[in-house]
C-alpha cells in the first residue's frame, strides 16, 4: 500500500499533505465521490480568485476545464439614449393617470435600447487542460475528493498493484494552477498533457513551455496561458500543444494565465507566474497555498450534532437528504462549500463573483455569466461580511467603483438626473444603460442596491477610513440620482421612485392589461428609503455634507413606505394589481425585510405580519422554485424569526435546485443551469438563523431550526465590529463569547425563552444590565444563559 510518505516525501506537513488510499475521510469538510464526473456540474471547482478550474477525476483521459476571471468578449459601447430623457416624463403623466398600456408601450417604445450581444460579451472558458494516461483503464479503489478546509481537489485509484494519486489547487500567492501527479507504480507516469480550446486560439511549443494565445472574436481581451512541467525520474517533451512525459515518478504541471484586461502583456504576466512557480517548486508553493487558504478557512468553524455520515459518499448524503433523513452535519459541510466557494473565485485583484463565480464552461455560458445586479451579485457577497470574509467583498467594491463614471453618464444622459445610476446587468466594458425589455430592464435600482454593500461592510467592520474615501462617495452619487428621479405622487403628495419595474414580474391592471413598471414599485420604495438613510448617516458620523443629509432627511419624511393591501399582505405595486405569476421566483416587494431592514417583527408588527401573508402566498403558488430564490425565502423565514420554516427551505434548495457536487441550480428552457448566488444566499441563512445584527440588536440563535438540537459555531461577525462564538445544547443556548475589534455598546437579545444570567469580561463578572453590553476593543466577553 502506498503510504503518505511514500507519496509526498517532497513536500512537507504544513503544505496539507494529502490521505492515503485507503483513508476514511472522516472530516466534515470534504467532499467525495467513488465515480468520475460524467457532466461538468458534477466536476470539483477549485480557484485562486484569478484562475479556476473544473476537475472530472477520470482515470484514463481527465478533463479540467480552465477559467480565467477576465476573459471575455464584447467591448465598451455608447448604449445611453438621449430619448430616454425625452419620453420619460410622458411615462410618467401616463402612469399617474392610469394609462397602464400605454405607459408601457412607450417606455418600450422609447426608453430603451436594443441589447448588443457582440459588444455586451459574454465571459467565456479559458479552454481545457488534458491528461491521457497509459495504463489500463480497469480502476480499483477508485476516489474524488474536494477538500474544502485545504482547497485541493484530489483523484485516487489502483490499477493492478499500483497506486496512482492526482491532487489540484489553485495559489493566490503564486498566481498559478497545479496539477501534481504521482505514484508507486514501478514503469512510473506515462503521459500525454495538452492545452487546448475550441476557437480563437493558437497553441505552439516554446522551449520548455507551451503557449495558448488568442482573442474572442468579433471583440474581446487579448489572453495567454502557459503549461509548465517538472519531473522526478524518466522525461518529458514538448511538442506543439503539450507535453509528453514518459516513466516519471512524479508529474508537477503549472498553468498560468492573464489577459490584457488588467496586463499589459498577458503572455509575459504569464510566464513571469510561471517561471516563478517552476522556481520555487512544488513544496514551497504547496506551503503557501495550505497557508493563505486556512488563514481564510478556518475563521469560521459550524458545527451541528448529529450520526456522523462523513464515510458515506456526497451525492449519497444528498440523496438521503432529499428522501428526508437527518442529517445535521450536512446542512454544515453546504455553509463551509459556499464558504470555500467565496474563497475560491473572489480574491484581492480579481473580478467580482460573476453568476457561476469563477467556473463556466463554452463560449456562451447561460446570461453570458454576467453580473446582473438586480440581486444576482448582490445575493454573491451576503456571506462576506458575516462568515468573517471581509476583505473578499473587495473585487465587489472595486468593480462598482468602476462602473460609477459610467453609471453617472447614464444617469445624465438617460435621465437627466445628478449622480449615478445603473440597472439590471453589467458587465466589465462598463455596461449601465438601460437595455432590452422592460421587464427586466428598466429598474434603475442596481447601482443603489450594490452601493449598500458599502455601508454594510463599514457597518461589520467600522473602518471609519472606508466610510470617507470608499463608502460615502458611492452612496452619495447614488443619492443624488435617488433625490432626482424621485417626484410627487398628484393623488397623494408623497415621493415615489419611477417608472420603474419590480425585477422580472408581470401585473394585471384594470381592463386586463398587462405591465411591468410602474411609480413607485414597493421594491424601489424600500431601496430609495436604504440609500437615502445609509447616506444621511454616513454624513453624520463623517461630520460633512450638512446640507446634503438634510436633503435626504426631508426626502425620507415624505417618501412613500411600504403599505399594506385589503387583503392583509404587503404591496409590490403602486395599486392592487393582479398577478400574471403568483409564484414568481422575484419577492422583490419584501426587500425591506432582507436584505433591508425597515420591517421587523419587533419593530414593525404589522409590516412583518404583510411580509409574512405576502410570502405565504407567493409560496402556495409555487415560489422560490429556483435555487438562489429559496435561498432568499430562507432568510426571509430566518428575519422571521422561524428557525423550522427556514430550515424547510434549506431542504428545498437540496431537494430541488443542487448538483451532486452542491452547485446550485437554476431551470432553464433545456433544463437546470449551474447559477452559484443560491450557494451563496443559502451559506449566508445559514449565518442568519444563528446570528442577526441589524436594527441596532445583536440577536443570539434568533432562528434556531429543532432540528439543530446542539451544535456550536465561532466566528461569526456581526454588525458594530464583534465577532461571535455560540454553544447550544437541546435546542437551548449555553453560551455565547463576544469578542470586539472595537469599542461599543451592544443590545443583546437572548435566544426565545431565555435570559443572560452572567456576563465575563476577560473571565471576570460584570455588573447585570439586562439587554445592554458594553465593549472594549481587544476583550473577551463570556455571556451564560438560562
Amino acid at each position: 500500500m502506498i503510504t503518505r510518505r511514500d507519496l509526498l516525501k517532497t513536500a512537507a506537513a504544513a503544505a496539507g499533505a494529502s490521505r492515503s488510499f485507503a483513508d476514511a475521510p472522516r472530516d466534515s469538510n470534504v467532499l467525495w465521490r467513488r465515480s468520475p464526473a460524467a457532466t461538468w456540474n458534477d466536476a470539483f471547482p477549485v480557484g485562486n480568485g484569478r484562475l479556476g478550474a473544473m476537475v472530472f477525476g477520470h482515470a484514463v483521459k481527465e478533463r479540467i476545464q480552465l477559467n480565467e476571471h477576465s476573459l471575455w468578449s464584447g467591448k465598451a459601447a455608447e448604449d445611453d439614449r438621449p430619448q430616454t430623457r425625452a419620453a420619460l416624463p410622458k411615462v410618467r403623466q401616463l402612469l399617474f393617470d392610469g394609462q397602464y398600456a400605454e405607459a408601457n408601450k412607450l417606455a418600450q417604445a422609447e426608453m430603451m435600447t436594443p441589447m448588443r450581444a457582440e459588444t455586451f460579451g459574454s465571459y467565456q472558458t479559458l479552454g481545457d487542460l488534458t491528461l491521457e494516461f497509459r495504463h489500463s483503464d480497469d480502476v480499483t479503489d477508485y476516489r474524488r475528493e474536494l477538500d474544502l478546509s485545504t482547497g485541493r481537489a484530489a483523484v485516487s485509484y489502483r490499477v493492478g498493484g499500483a497506486g496512482y494519486r492526482r491532487t489540484v489547487f489553485s495559489s493566490f500567492p503564486d498566481r498559478v494552477l497545479v496539477v501534481r501527479l504521482e505514484t508507486d507504480a514501478a514503469d512510473g507516469l506515462s503521459l500525454r498533457a495538452a492545452l487546448s480550446r475550441e476557437k480563437d486560439a493558437e497553441t505552439a511549443g516554446d522551449g520548455e513551455v507551451v503557449r495558448m494565445t488568442g482573442r474572442p472574436r468579433p471583440y474581446g481581451v487579448e489572453f495567454a496561458a502557459l503549461l509548465g512541467c517538472v519531473v522526478e525520474g524518466g522525461s518529458k517533451k514538448v511538442d506543439t500543444d503539450g507535453f509528453r512525459i514518459e516513466r516519471a515518478k512524479t508529474v508537477t504541471l503549472f498553468v498560468t494565465a492573464a489577459t490584457d484586461f488588467d496586463e499589459p502583456d498577458p503572455a509575459g504576466r504569464s510566464r513571469v507566474s510561471l517561471d516563478g512557480a517552476v522556481k520555487r517548486g512544488y513544496a514551497a508553493i504547496a506551503r503557501a497555498q495550505a497557508a493563505d487558504h486556512a488563514a481564510l478557512f478556518n475563521r469560521v468553524s459550524l458545527e451541528l450534532a448529529g450520526p456522523d455520515r462523513s464515510a458515506e459518499p456526497t451525492d449519497e448524503r444528498l440523496a438521503a437528504v432529499r428522501k428526508g433523513e437527518t442529517d445535521p452535519a450536512f446542512a454544515a459541510l453546504y455553509f463551509n462549500f459556499g464558504r470555500y466557494l467565496l474563497i475560491s473565485c473572489s480574491r484581492a485583484g480579481s473580478l467580482p463573483s460573476n453568476l457561476q463565480g469563477l467556473w463556466a464552461d463554452g463560449l456562451t455560458p447561460p446570461w453570458s455569466a454576467d453580473y446582473h445586479i438586480n440581486i444576482n451579485i448582490q445575493m454573491n457577497y451576503w456571506p462576506a461580511e458575516v462568515c468573517g470574509l471581509s476583505e473578499l467583498h473587495d473585487p465587489f467594491f472595486r468593480y462598482i467603483e468602476r462602473l460609477r463614471p459610467h453609471a453617472e453618464k447614464t444617469a445624465k444622459v438617460a435621465y437627466g438626473c445628478r449622480g449615478a445610476v445603473a440597472h439590471y446587468t453589467t458587465n466589465p466594458w462598463g455596461h449601465t444603460a438601460l437595455d432590452g425589455n422592460i421587464g427586466y430592464g428598466l429598474w434603475p435600482d442596481g447601482l443603489a442596491w450594490s452601493s449598500l454593500h458599502f455601508w454594510e461592510h463599514f457597518d461589520y467592520t467600522q473602518d471609519r477610513a472606508f466610510l470617507r474615501d470608499r463608502a460615502y462617495p458611492i452612496l452619495k452619487a447614488c443619492a443624488r440620482f435617488t433625490l432626482d428621479y424621485l417626484v410627487a405622487d398628484p393623488k397623494t403628495g408623497r415621493l415615489v421612485a419611477g417608472p420603474a419595474n419590480s425585477p422580472e414580474n408581470t401585473y394585471i391592471a384594470p381592463g386586463a392589461v398587462r405591465g411591468n413598471i410602474t411609480m413607485g414599485p414597493t421594491m424601489s420604495q424600500s431601496i430609495a428609503f436604504a440609500v437615502l438613510s445609509r447616506t444621511e448617516k454616513a454624513a453624520a458620523l463623517l461630520g460633512a455634507d450638512g446640507d446634503f443629509a438634510a436633503e435626504c432627511r426631508a426626502a425620507i419624511a415624505k417618501l412613500r413606505r411600504p403599505r399594506v393591501g385589503s387583503d392583509g399582505r404587503l404591496m409590490e405595486w403602486s395599486e392592487e394589481f393582479g398577478e400574471t405569476e403568483p409564484g414568481h421566483r422575484h419577492i422583490s416587494h419584501l426587500f425591506g425585510l432582507h436584505p433591508g431592514y425597515e420591517i421587523d417583527p419587533d419593530e414593525t408588527p404589522e409590516l412583518a405580519a404583510a411580509a409574512r401573508k405576502s410570502l405565504e402566498y407567493r409560496l402556495s403558488h409555487g415560489g422560490a422554485h429556483t435555487g438562489w430564490s429559496a435561498a432568499w425565502v430562507t432568510m426571509f423565514w430566518a428575519r422571521l424569526r422561524e428557525g423550522d420554516l427556514a430550515v424547510e427551505f434549506l431542504h428545498k434548495l437540496l431537494r430541488d435546485s443542487t448538483y451532486p457536487n452542491l452547485f446550485d441550480t437554476h431551470p432553464a428552457n433545456h433544463g437546470a443551469i449551474f447559477q452559484i448566488d443560491g450557494n451563496f444566499g443559502e451559506t449566508a441563512a445559514i449565518a442568519e438563523m444563528l446570528v442577526q445584527s441589524h436594527g441596532g440588536r445583536l440577536r443570539l440563535l434568533p432562528a434556531l431550526p429543532s432540528a439543530w438540537k446542539s451544535g456550536r459555531v465561532t466566528g461569526l461577525r456581526a454588525r458594530g465590529g464583534v465577532g461571535v462564538d455560540l454553544e447550544w445544547k437541546d435546542g437551548r443556548a449555553v453560551s455565547a463569547t463576544i469578542r470586539p475589534s472595537v469599542d461599543g455598546v451592544h443590545r443583546v437579545v437572548a435566544p426565545r425563552g431565555q435570559s443572560v444570567v452572567e456576563a465575563l469580561e476577560n473571565g471576570k463578572a460584570l455588573p447585570s444590565k439586562p439587554g445592554s453590553l458594553a465593549v472594549k476593543k481587544g476583550r473577551v466577553y463570556t455571556l451564560r444563559f438560562a
